[in-house]
């Protein structure tokens, strides 16, 4: 079901209109791995031609972004486009194409680096034994949804899409419920472990969409390799997957920060402490009277 598939599909679908890129660690917001190729769109009927676009994968989940055009070539906008790159968590050398199927809207299909297509979001993905649902308990639960949804008259295509949207739903719930006791314990030790790896930061604009970590830090600390760590709220009951990407240059926090800056949410000159709780986990604090004092400024 993967290069196979995509393979068969890929026969299928050459007639229509459709690019690809390749998610390597690099800017991955840039202006020019958001372009579509020189002169693509001169290639889509006048018609379907729009400002406005879709991407659709095909699990169901699909993303509305705005279409720009410079004086060479058009693009997607920022956010929309950031917000596809942090849902599906690329950056790791991905192949995808996006293919044209009318009217601006595009199915993507995302390609990991052994050529494996992902056919179902990151997040769904079975883990091991340590970390997750188990294979049975998923099968299970896959046939009963199925069963559930097969009693109506709606296409095998909906269905499909209901049973992972639902599957996804009850996994987080149930998932929340096993691990919020056992995490808010966790993170209660864990704040008040002494001589645990910490760097300090002050909140600037460009931090509210990634931040780069003190190098003395990563020298000390990090693995040498982009690698997803877990920053946990330090009330145990939110946590982020973000991106940790490693660069020539320097190192940063990069696809999933922008959502953790939004969601804690992070404020421009909040004094925030980044500590190391575990190899691949952090607890992110702020200081409560500097933020206290933003706070008091933004209502002057």
């Amino acid at each position: 079901m993967g290069w196979n598939t995509g393979f068969e599909r890929i026969k299928q679908e050459r007639k229509d209109l459709g690019f690809f890129k390749i998610f390597q660690s690099a800017d991955l917001s840039s202006e020019s791995m958001r372009a579509f190729p020189y002169n693509f769109m001169s290639r889509i009927p006048e018609k379907d031609l729009s400002y406005k676009m879709v991407i659709r994968a095909q699990w169901g989940k699909s993303w509305d972004v705005e279409v720009s055009k410079n004086t060479r070539y058009y693009y997607i906008e920022k956010p929309g486009w950031d917000q596809f790159v942090s849902d599906n968590a690329l950056g790791r050398n991905e192949f995808v194409t996006f293919i044209h199927k009318g009217k601006m809207i595009f199915n993507v299909y995302i390609y990991e680096q052994n050529c494996m297509e992902i056919l179902i979001p990151r997040i769904l993905m079975p883990m091991d034994c340590s970390g997750g649902i188990k294979r049975e308990e998923e099968e299970c639960s896959y046939k009963d949804v199925k069963k559930e949804y097969e009693e109506t008259d709606e296409s095998p295509e909906r269905v499909e899409i209901k049973i992972r949207k639902k599957i996804s739903e009850e996994s987080k719930t149930s998932k929340k419920k096993k691990t919020s006791k056992r995490m808010k314990k966790k993170i209660k030790r864990n704040k008040k472990m002494t001589g645990a790896p910490e760097f300090k930061i002050t909140i600037r604009n460009s931090y509210l969409k990634f931040l780069a970590i003190p190098k003395h830090f990563v020298d000390d600390h990090l693995p040498q390799k982009s690698k997803f760590f877990t920053i946990h709220h330090p009330d145990g009951l939110k946590s982020w997957k973000v991106l940790c990407l490693v660069r020539e240059i320097r190192t940063i926090f990069s696809g999933g920060y922008s959502k953790l800056a939004r969601e804690y949410p992070l404020l421009v000159g909040d004094k925030c402490t980044f500590k190391l709780i575990e190899p691949y986990a952090f607890i992110l604090d702020i200081s409560k009277k500097t933020r206290e004092e933003i706070t008091h400024c933004m209502i002057d």
